[in-house]
C-alpha cells in the first residue's frame, strides 16, 4: 500500500514548496547580512585572524 502510494504520488507540490522555501532562507540570509549595523560586526570578525596578544581559548 505504502509502496503504490509513493509511486503514484504527485511530487510537483512538493518540489514547488521546497523551492520557494529555499529561495526564501536564501533571500533571508542576503537581508540579515547588508542590514544596517552589521558592518562593525563583520569588520571585527574580518580582523581576528591579524590581531597579535590575543590569547588562544583553546588548550
Amino acid at each position: 500500500m505504502i509502496k503504490e502510494t509513493l509511486m503514484n504520488f504527485d511530487y510537483s507540490l512538493a518540489q514547488t514548496i521546497v523551492t520557494i522555501l529555499f529561495v526564501t532562507l536564501f533571500v533571508g540570509m542576503l537581508i540579515w547580512i547588508n542590514r544596517k549595523g552589521s558592518d562593525r560586526y563583520y569588520e571585527k570578525a574580518q580582523n581576528l585572524a591579524l590581531e597579535e596578544g590575543v590569547k588562544s581559548e583553546r588548550k
